[in-house]
């Protein structure tokens, strides 16, 4: 019996798990970071405190599971998307990691969407350009910090830094270069074309490799920094989204998943390249061969819910909160929130666009405010199935993850607003438990990502059902929440004219 590592950098904290070939968690170790944000607009992370803060979780992983470095057979990867690290000759970041819900890049996204139509972006990527993603924020620090600009060898993504300081090799995984907006989805390969019209060095971005390829081993010198094992195999990994998905078994087309962490994803497997023709979606390759995946993204799900405990109501306790919602009748008695607290993704692509509570009267209290957030966040990633629908997907369960499928309120909203039954994984940590699979395809474990999900992921099979009786009323309000954002639309970028 194989012992895998899977590590997650995430958004808001470092996570490093130990579970055997069958799926079971023997240790897991968690520590949170803050985002740098030095002016407005800004989201920066140090590439140093990750790698810091993972070789303190791995070790006490490994603690924790009372095994020894050299029981680890393999280690894999899982990371938040889109985000530029960005090396000199000798390896080291020239400046703070700028990560995906970073809108410093505005200007610089809205000359590209001058520059390329929706139709030749569908050509070369397959995707939107949007705020925060590694190309955006490359050309920002071109035009702005020309002589960290000239410093730059290599650009890579989060989790790539980390694999990179355990085994002294730079590379790039296919699911993470999607997301880069520099990569040709359907070709699977960086697009010179685009990298050329825009004037960007195309010999910046590393070689791609799929997931479950090994990408070195960990040298000697990490071992000592981290506590690991040296010549422990160390595959690629892959992005969150396509991590989190293995982890729950989401390998085939027919399932969704919904996730709500600090932002909000709906993934769901296509066997096809397919992508929105109006680009409000993403399509990006699967860490499973021959297949893609289609992303809706909202900027602040659970950032929502955290801005207005910490900054409002002075509530840190989130069950609290969920108790607080739970008093009020579905709707929040006709109160609307829009979050689009950091901009928005799916389905507008609009980094102007803000946050907003619509509808408040005499009436309204804290516990209305909870609710609304909880609902607009869900009605946000209802807008990207209905998008999912349009590219003919079909979809039979839905599977919710992250911190807000701890909320018992929260999933019964997203099966009524969904009318969809709502199911959880057994497994903890699904993107960890999917890096840690692509470690044991590596090792040769497992034949293939089939197997291996087969092998671990187990989901509970009773299932949220759907409460009828708040069809018609979220079916009502969804209806008014889509045309918030039309009515506000003009209005948005005058909060940020004197920006520019």
């Amino acid at each position: 019996m194989a012992t895998l590592m899977g590590i997650d950098i995430g958004t808001s904290s470092v996570k490093s798990m130990v579970m055997d070939d069958q799926g079971n968690m023997l240790g897991l170790a968690q520590m949170n970071y803050d985002i740098s944000i030095p002016n407005h607009g800004y989201a920066e992370q140090d590439p140093d405190e990750w790698w810091d803060l993972v070789c303190q979780t791995s070790t006490a992983a490994i603690r924790q599971a009372q095994l020894r470095p050299d029981d680890i057979a393999g280690i894999g990867f899982s990371g938040q998307m889109h985000g530029l690290v960005a090396l000199d000759a000798e390896g080291k970041p020239v400046r703070p990691a700028i990560i995906w819900c970073d809108q410093r890049s505005i200007p610089q996204k809205e000359k590209l969407s001058e520059l390329f139509t929706p139709e030749e972006l569908g050509q070369l990527i397959q995707n939107h350009i949007a705020t925060g993603f590694q190309l955006a924020s490359l050309l920002w620090v071109k035009e702005n910090e020309p002589e960290v600009y000239s410093q730059i060898r290599s650009v890579i993504l989060p989790k790539d830094y980390v694999r990179y300081r355990l085994t002294g090799v730079i590379g790039v995984d296919t699911t993470d270069a999607s997301s880069t907006s520099a990569y040709n989805v359907v070709e699977r390969e960086w697009s010179t074309e685009l990298l050329s019209r825009v004037q960007i060095d195309p010999t910046l971005f590393p070689e791609t490799s799929e997931p479950w390829q090994i990408c070195g081993t960990i040298t000697a010198t990490a071992a000592a920094e981290s506590g690991l094992c040296p010549g422990t195999p160390v595959v690629y990994g892959g992005a969150d989204q396509a991590m989190q998905a293995v982890g729950n078994g989401i390998v085939e087309p027919g399932v969704i998943s919904c996730t709500i962490g600090t932002g909000g994803q709906l993934f769901t497997t296509v066997n096809r390249m397919v992508f929105d023709e109006a680009l409000r979606t993403h399509t990006y390759v699967h860490a499973v061969p021959n297949k893609w995946y289609l992303l809706g993204a909202s900027m602040s799900a659970g950032l929502s819910l955290k801005w207005l405990s910490s900054q409002i109501l002075n509530v840190q306790d989130y069950g609290a909160l969920d108790e607080l919602a739970a008093a009020i009748p579905a709707g929040s008695d006709n109160l609307l929130f829009l979050p689009y607290l950091a901009g928005d993704r799916t389905p507008h692509m609009d980094p102007h666009a803000k946050g907003a509570f619509f509808g408040l009267t005499l009436n309204h209290g804290r516990s209305h405010l909870v609710r609304a957030v909880l609902e607009g966040v869900s009605f946000s990633l209802k807008d990207s199935y209905d998008i999912f629908r349009t590219l003919g997907v079909q979809s039979d369960r839905l599977i919710l993850s992250g911190g807000g499928a701890k909320s018992v309120l929260w999933k019964q909203m997203i099966a009524d607003i969904f009318d969809k039954k709502v199911y959880t994984s057994t497994m903890h940590e699904q993107a960890c438990v999917g890096a840690a699979i692509m470690a044991g395809i590596g090792i040769g474990r497992y034949a293939n990502v089939e197997e291996a999900c087969r092998t671990v992921v187990r989901i509970k099979e009773t299932p949220v059902t759907p409460n009828v009786a708040n069809r018609e009323t979220y079916t009502r309000l969804h209806t008014v929440y889509k045309e918030l954002y039309s009515a506000n639309k003009k209005l948005f970028p005058l909060l940020d004219s004197h920006l520019n």
